[in-house]
């Protein structure tokens, strides 16, 4: 498990080397960790002493937060570089991101327009037509891409896969038991 460790500190090492471009991950690089760290939960789980149990504890909070703190420094790289109107190439578990922060930039680029130009009817306006509820949802089983009412494509989804979709969509998937709510952003 100390193969993730150094992993994580090099990626995390490299993405502060340039603070401007996004690094390379390795080929599937959340994929392993996150089996790793369902590795570590279950170890955690079913070792026979508790000192086995806490070290799994212990190391499984280190690799999260190794891993927090990476995410945090590529989405904050690639925010920077869509409000500069630059373009991002992301890890492929991270390209369901995108679409929503460039309509999140497209939106605040909006919304700085309308106030820098002193345009007040379409800010009013802005602000007041804006969708502003999205639900974060579970999904129940497989399901095709389609398309939000926030005219961003979503999916496909595996069973178990976490994402954020808009009010209208999630509401309707969860008649149809298809995904359960887990929270409100």
């Amino acid at each position: 498990m100390q193969d993730i460790i150094s992993l994580l500190n090099q990626a995390v090492t490299n993405e502060l080397k340039n603070e401007e471009k996004l690094g390379q991950l390795p080929a599937a690089f959340y994929g392993i960790i996150s089996l790793r760290l369902k590795q570590l939960k279950v170890m955690e789980l079913t070792a026979s002493t508790e000192e086995a149990k806490l070290a799994a504890k212990e190391l499984r909070k280190n690799i999260t937060e190794l891993v927090n703190a990476l995410m945090q420094i590529r989405v904050r790289k690639m925010f920077n570089t869509l409000l500069k109107g630059g373009t991002i190439e992301v890890d492929e578990y991270e390209k369901p991101v995108v679409p929503l922060l460039v309509k999140f930039v497209s939106q605040f680029n909006e919304l700085r327009f309308y106030i820098v130009e002193g345009k007040t009817k379409e800010l009013e306006h802005f602000y007041k037509d804006a969708p502003t509820v999205y639900y974060l949802v579970q999904f129940l089983s497989p399901t095709d891409k389609f398309m939000g009412s926030d005219l961003i494509e979503y999916g496909p989804f595996e069973a178990g896969d976490i994402a954020t979709l808009p009010q209208e969509n999630a509401k309707i998937l969860i008649e149809k038991n298809i995904v359960k709510k887990v929270g409100e952003i």
